[in-house]
C-alpha cells in the first residue's frame, strides 16, 4: 500500500522542514503586505519603531504556525482516538500532518508572486486592497490551499487509525468547528 511505503521513508525532519518553509513563506507574505501598505502611507520603515514591530511579527508568525500545527495535530489525534479503537503514536501522526502543509506553502508562494504584481495607489490603499480582484484571488488561493491540508488529514486518519470515513471526518471537523464556535462565542459575549 502507498501509505506504508511513505511511512517507511517519511521522517520527522521532512515534516518540520515543510512546516518551517510554510511558516517562512507565510511570514514573508504578511511582511510584504505590511511593508507595502505602510510605505504607501508615507511611513519610513527603516527609522521608525515599525522595523522592530515587523521583525517581532515575522518571528511570531513562524512560532504561531508551528504551534497551530502541533495543537491542531494533537486535537485531530485525540478525536481520532476517541472515535476509533486503534491507538496510533502521536509522533507518527505528526509526520503526516506536517508533510501535507506543502499545499498551503504552495498557496503562499503563488500569493507572493501575485501580490508582487499589484500596484497600489497613493491614497486609499486599504480600500483598494479590499476591492481588488487580485487580492480576492490571493485570499481564495490561501484559503483553498489551507483547506486542502485539512481535507487531506481525513484519509490519513482513516488509514492510520483504521476507522471509517465518517469517524475520520468527525475527527477533523469536530475540533475545527469547536474552535470556530468558541471564537464566535468569545467575540460576541466576552469581548
Amino acid at each position: 500500500m502507498i501509505l506504508k511505503d511513505i511511512q517507511k521513508n517519511l521522517s520527522h525532519f521532512w515534516a518540520v522542514g515543510i512546516i518551517l518553509i510554510y511558516s517562512l513563506l507565510m511570514a514573508e507574505y504578511f511582511n510584504s503586505v505590511s511593508k507595502l501598505v505602510t510605505a504607501m502611507q508615507g511611513l519610513d520603515i527603516r527609522t521608525s519603531i515599525y522595523s522592530y514591530i515587523a521583525t517581532f511579527n515575522y518571528f511570531l508568525v513562524i512560532l504561531i504556525s508551528f504551534a497551530v500545527w502541533l495543537v491542531s495535530s494533537f486535537l485531530f489525534h485525540m478525536f481520532a482516538i476517541l472515535l476509533g479503537e486503534n491507538e496510533v503514536d502521536f509522533k507518527n501522526f505528526i509526520k503526516y500532518t506536517g508533510v501535507i502543509y506543502v499545499f498551503p506553502a504552495i498557496g503562499f508562494v503563488i500569493a507572493l508572486f501575485m501580490f508582487e504584481t499589484i500596484e497600489l495607489p497613493k491614497d486609499n490603499a486599504l480600500e483598494f486592497l479590499k476591492a481588488n480582484k487580485s487580492m480576492i484571488s490571493i485570499g481564495w488561493i490561501i484559503n483553498i490551499s489551507s483547506s486542502l491540508a485539512f481535507i487531506l488529514v481525513i484519509p490519513i486518519i482513516k488509514h492510520l487509525y483504521k476507522i471509517n470515513w465518517l469517524k475520520a471526518f468527525g475527527a477533523v471537523i469536530i475540533p475545527i468547528a469547536s474552535i470556530y464556535l468558541l471564537g464566535k462565542f468569545f467575540s460576541e459575549f466576552v469581548l
